[in-house]
């Protein structure tokens, strides 16, 4: 009997993975993660020994390594062990990310429309390029500065006592964090997509977002440094813009509606009397863009109009055509 449900279940969700229970869900995310688990941890123990490990370190630690002759200090017994199994953990996690993100949005596909699902694997190719990007960009870029910036600021009074741990997950984390920052385009085109936030408030709050990114960077980059913290801020401004130009460029439809939207949303709690010019003027062009919006609507709609006349007269005409061919016969 029970495997006659489990049957069942199993019928239904290849029909509709909607229809299955919550626990059903929770089993698959369960399933997806134990997957993903198990190539992380099969992954880390490959990079554990030589000479996996060896191309690890020297990937890793290309740039330090010729600033310390001895190598780095480990303090423990078991600290050259655990250094090892780091290592082998912080190289699996960057490899095995592309697979992680697959994993979830394989885990929220089911869930979208017919017209969503055609965005998955799309949505994950490019989740996955703008995570090596970030890898390489810090990698090649942002890491060698930060490293002779940190090892410059000894004095004679002061020396280096490398310790592994420290250095490893210093570069380990940079690494991360650039891959996971410049995920920033695909955020942008999913708020939007969603519309979680709008095109036109994430367009109209370009200043504030400048701002919070360059003091992002400023955090992120590990030496503060103007240099580099320029560097990612104005990469991640480029990021910034260039979500926005996917979502007008895919997304049109969906941000004309916008448009609209949120100069009806104005109408109906933002429009006060005011005195303010910078108000003013902001509210001006909202209505310039919505009524802009609105002409883009309506010519998509008398087009598609048009074409579904268009395609109803040749079914008309094919349909007479083929009757006379019937009668011609008879």
């Amino acid at each position: 009997m029970a495997k006659t449900q489990a049957s069942e279940t199993q019928e239904e969700a290849k029909k509709d993975p909607k229809s299955l229970p919550f626990f059903a869900h929770f089993n698959e995310l369960r399933k997806r993660l134990t997957n993903y688990v198990i190539v992380l941890v099969v992954l880390s123990f490959f990079f554990y020994w030589e000479p996996a490990h060896m191309v690890i370190m020297d990937i890793f630690f290309k740039d330090v390594l010729p600033h310390l002759p001895d190598g780095f200090a480990l303090m423990g017994m078991f600290d050259a062990m655990t250094f090892r199994f780091t290592v082998g953990l912080y190289g699996a996690l960057i490899v095995t990310s592309p697979l992680l993100l697959y994993h979830i949005f394989a885990f929220f596909a089911p869930a979208m429309k017919g017209r969503e699902r055609k965005w998955v694997l799309p949505t994950v190719l490019a989740a996955g390029g703008l995570f090596v990007t970030g890898v390489v960009f810090a990698y090649f870029l942002i890491m060698p500065m930060t490293i002779e910036f940190l090892l410059s600021q000894h004095t004679a009074y002061t020396y280096e006592v490398p310790r592994g741990q420290d250095w490893l997950s210093g570069v380990a984390l940079v690494l991360l964090a650039f891959g996971i920052s410049f995920e920033l385009p695909l955020v942008i085109f999913a708020f939007i997509g969603l519309g979680i936030i709008g095109y036109p408030t994430i367009r109209e709050s370009w200043r504030v977002a400048y701002i919070s990114l360059f003091i992002f960077a400023a955090v992120i980059t590990p030496d503060r440094g103007p240099v580099t913290t320029l560097a990612l801020g104005l990469s991640l401004i480029v990021l910034y813009e260039s979500g926005l130009l996917a979502s007008r460029l895919f997304l049109a439809e969906r941000i004309d509606q916008q448009y609209v939207d949120a100069y009806e949303q104005m109408l109906l709690y933002d429009n006060a009397p005011t005195d303010d010019k910078e108000k003013l003027a902001a509210r001006a062009k909202l209505k310039k863009q919505a009524e802009a919006a609105e002409k883009r609507i309506a010519a998509r709609e008398a087009r598609k109009a048009d074409e579904s006349e268009d395609s109803a007269q040749d079914s008309g005409g094919e349909q007479s055509s083929a009757e006379g061919e019937s009668n011609t016969n008879a």
